[in-house]
């Protein structure tokens, strides 16, 4: 059974304080990091930051392979793979009612944070919204585990690619899960976004 809710200990097992949320949530920690770069780019605060490539002429009416490999990936390099969070950007449905959670502070976006065991946050959109994930295919804007041990930014605007920050051997690992998939990029790094 899937235990996703809002962070609180009656839910998600664990609680989040504002000051433990922003340690990894998208914030300005560097002078010449722009406001929407930890949204698409996670937050400058890892060893090393790949992007991975989305599946080829897979539509958006789809699910993307590749985000749930990486999830599964990165629940294999941290300690806390039973503890995980997502934060959502609440406007996502264009319209239906956002469920009631924590607000994560991202400047210029709202975000809506919730926990899970890593492995079942790639569903959060749509078990949050509308109790199940049965032909809902929208990723979470970021995943990361407990131990922040990652962080992986499905940007809203995002269709060619995702952004994930970690270490260098869950880097490695990432690598062999999505052959052909993973390329290694500087913090910031350009890259396209599909029909801009």
């Amino acid at each position: 059974m899937r235990r996703l809710g809002p962070v609180g200990p009656n839910r998600a097992g664990a609680t989040v304080g504002p000051g433990r949320v922003d340690t990894l949530t998208p914030r300005r920690t560097r002078p010449d990091v722009d406001w929407r770069d930890p949204v698409r780019y996670v937050p400058p605060v890892f060893d090393v930051y790949s992007r991975i490539a989305l599946a080829d002429g897979t539509d958006r009416d789809r699910e993307q392979p590749a985000l749930r490999t990486a999830i599964a990936t990165l629940a294999g390099h941290t300690t806390t793979p039973a503890s995980g969070y997502a934060a959502i950007w609440e406007g996502w449905t264009g319209g239906d009612q956002a469920p009631k959670a924590p607000r994560v502070v991202v400047p210029h976006w709202s975000m809506l944070l919730f926990a899970s065991p890593l492995d079942e946050l790639r569903d959060a959109p749509g078990l949050a919204w509308y109790g199940s994930a049965h032909g809902v295919y929208q990723e979470p804007h970021l995943v990361w585990p407990e131990d922040q041990a990652s962080c992986l930014a499905g940007e809203v605007d995002e269709e060619i690619e995702f952004t994930v920050g970690c270490g260098v051997d869950a880097s490695a690992s990432l690598a062999r899960a999505l052959p052909g998939a993973v390329r290694l990029v500087l913090y910031g790094e350009s890259s396209p976004l599909c029909g801009y």
